[in-house]
């Protein structure tokens, strides 16, 4: 039965608002459309029980529309969301004509229009009623990434039979789905083999705060962008290996794993002068700060983070122990821009830990070639899933992972060699 909560806040619906277009069928649905239509990946955003034509809803599709998704939001309730006011159709009167399995049968022929203009990979997601939309979407195959926020109607058993990557942004204060229900869920997800997941619990918000907050609660606003930044994060991670052609069982169980939007926090003032070592144009074909004895027969490589080659403090004392230290600039200088708020999927888009562990291979043949006997690697946070990568295919003889990210159980598993891993709780 529907909560209280899901009704709360109601939106002042705008059926002109948003920066897209409404367009009169799509799939056979009437529908928000923004973004890019000749994209490849798209976003299917399932609303509450005020439907599409919600303000935030909309501000939301055009956020992620400008991360490079075609995004469409349909009206699966046909004109006639919940209206609080008419206490003759209370909200348990209304679910019964319009549940969630009607949504998801009239969501496949969007999914199919998605795919018929060319789009490859589809994730969707779905706010409270929407929730159990997009849960029952991911049952059955329909789509490459699936969100969840502040579920309602969903059950540890939908949970059990999900097939593909998720996300889940439960509240703290949320009698649909508290905390305990989503951490049952998040229980269930870590027990299924190659299904790769998020799970977060957002402290001090109430249920529908991703697209019923008021813009003058600057906390609430916060918390929203937040969600929203998980969730194209979601999104982009898996719609960059789907890109790639990762179809193997083994490959799937990477994607979904995403980046929290901690790891964009405390940007560094970044200085290319800055150190006692020296700069180099290529090493092993990449640019690269090294320090330390060049005649040294243990070399240690070192990762950077989003931000970039800003470990030279680091590099210095590692050197100090006797090693060769190298930080390539496998960013290419092109570190993470924190001033652009829409940056985060876009930028992990272009910036795949695979792909870089790819051209560190180089890197450490030329090691090998200056005669470094024993090569570790250490990964910070983006950095950590390169060093992963190194490590499963014996590239290395050592691996340091500080405050990792995009990793999965899987990764950990396929480890060849000496690990360490330093967190914070």
């Amino acid at each position: 039965m529907a909560s209280p909560q899901c009704c709360a806040n109601p939106p002042t619906l705008n059926p002109a608002g948003g920066e897209g277009k409404v367009v009169d069928s799509f799939g056979g649905i009437k529908a928000y459309v923004s973004g890019a239509a000749e994209s490849k990946a798209a976003v299917v955003l399932v609303s509450d029980v005020y439907g599409f034509e919600a303000p935030n809803l909309r501000k939301i599709a055009d956020k992620v529309a400008s991360s490079g998704y075609f995004v469409v939001v349909p009206d699966f309730l046909h004109g006639d969301p919940f209206v609080p006011e008419n206490t003759e159709r209370p909200i348990q009167v209304w679910i019964k004509e319009h549940g969630a399995d009607k949504g998801f049968e009239e969501a496949k022929p969007v999914i199919a229009a998605l795919k018929e203009k060319g789009v490859s990979s589809v994730g969707a997601a779905g706010y409270c009623w929407g929730a159990k939309v997009v849960v029952e979407l991911a049952k059955a195959h329909e789509i490459q990434a699936a969100v969840m926020c502040h579920p309602s109607f969903v059950t540890v058993d939908d949970i059990k039979e999900v097939k593909c990557p998720i996300a889940i942004l439960g509240a703290e204060i949320d009698r649909m789905s508290p905390p305990e229900v989503v951490k049952q869920f998040e229980q269930v997800l870590s027990s299924k083999s190659g299904i790769g997941h998020f799970v977060k619990i957002f402290p001090g918000v109430e249920h529908g705060w991703t697209v019923r907050y008021k813009n003058e609660d600057a906390a609430a606003v916060k918390s929203a962008e937040e969600a929203l930044a998980d969730m194209i994060d979601c999104c982009s991670a898996c719609a960059q290996q789907h890109h790639n052609g990762q179809t193997s069982a083994s490959e799937r169980r990477h994607r979904c794993s995403i980046a929290s939007s901690h790891c964009w926090e405390n940007p560094p003032a970044l200085d290319p002068a800055g150190g006692g070592g020296d700069d180099v144009n290529d090493f092993g074909g990449q640019k690269a700060y090294v320090a330390g004895s060049a005649g040294s027969k243990a070399a240690i490589v070192l990762v950077s983070d989003a931000f970039a080659p800003n470990l030279r403090k680091i590099a210095n004392r590692v050197a100090l122990s006797g090693y060769f230290v190298v930080v390539p600039d496998f960013l290419h200088g092109d570190p993470y821009q924190p001033d652009n708020p829409n940056n985060p999927g876009m930028w992990l888009q272009s910036h795949n830990p695979k792909e870089a562990s790819e051209v560190a291979k180089p890197v450490i043949a030329a090691l090998k070639e200056k005669g470094a006997s024993f090569i570790g690697a250490a990964g910070y946070c983006w950095g950590a899933k390169v060093v992963v990568e190194l490590a499963e295919v014996h590239e290395i003889q050592a691996a340091l992972l500080l405050h990792p990210s995009l990793l999965a159980v899987d990764d950990i598993k396929r480890f060849h060699v000496l690990k360490f891993i330093t967190y914070s709780y």
